[in-house]
């Protein structure tokens, strides 16, 4: 991790708020660090408002309402978590990670840990991030893909047409257009069900 981050830090103890700052502070100088005594049911609101670049939560067991707001969080603005925890158990830990928590750690509160801890959820989360964006593309793809088919087999059956001749149709009308042929397909598909229903 470079310097000058802004790191969120969130604990519901006092004590181990003030150690985790300190920690942080001296084995990463340069972090802006913001702290949080708190059981984490802001977290969402908190990173719109504060924008940090990563996240350590602490947390004896991470409760169901704070795995939901990791949840909530990750899906709409997305960071490394790192989770200091005592609790072991692997259910915790499996669900903490599906949550969106990049390194889950079981009473490893030491200082000099926790920047490379940090440097390892940063890793994590861009690797699961690129995985995410090829998952949402391929999901993509696949909704173009059925939209060109069901715009297809609409010509198909309004104007008699073969599926290569269709498929034609449809490739000249998005350049005529200068717009994506899943576009055009769309708008076919549309047409046609306002005229009398989509095809089977």
């Amino acid at each position: 991790m470079t310097t000058g981050l802004t790191i969120l830090i969130v604990s519901p103890s006092r004590r181990r708020l003030d150690h985790l700052m300190e920690a942080l502070a001296a084995s990463a100088p340069g972090h802006r660090l913001v702290g949080r005594l708190d059981r984490a049911i802001d977290l969402p609101a908190w990173v719109d408002e504060l924008l940090p670049d990563a996240i350590i939560m602490d947390t004896e067991s991470p409760s169901r309402d704070t795995l939901e707001q990791v949840v909530v969080m990750s899906e709409r603005t997305p960071r490394p978590i790192v989770m200091f925890s005592q609790d072991e158990s692997p259910d915790t830990m499996r669900r903490a990670v599906t949550a969106g928590v990049a390194c889950y750690v079981v009473n490893g509160l030491e200082a000099e840990r926790i920047q490379p801890l940090l440097q390892l959820a940063q890793v994590r989360f861009e690797a699961w991030q690129a995985m995410r964006g090829d998952v949402l593309r391929a999901r993509q793809e696949l909704q173009e893909h059925k939209l060109v088919e069901q715009a297809k087999r609409a010509l198909m059956k309004t104007q008699g047409l073969s599926e290569e001749a269709a498929y034609q149709a449809l490739r000249r009308e998005a350049m005529r257009q200068r717009a994506r042929l899943s576009d055009v397909a769309r708008q076919v598909a549309i047409a046609f069900a306002d005229v009398g229903g989509a095809p089977k």
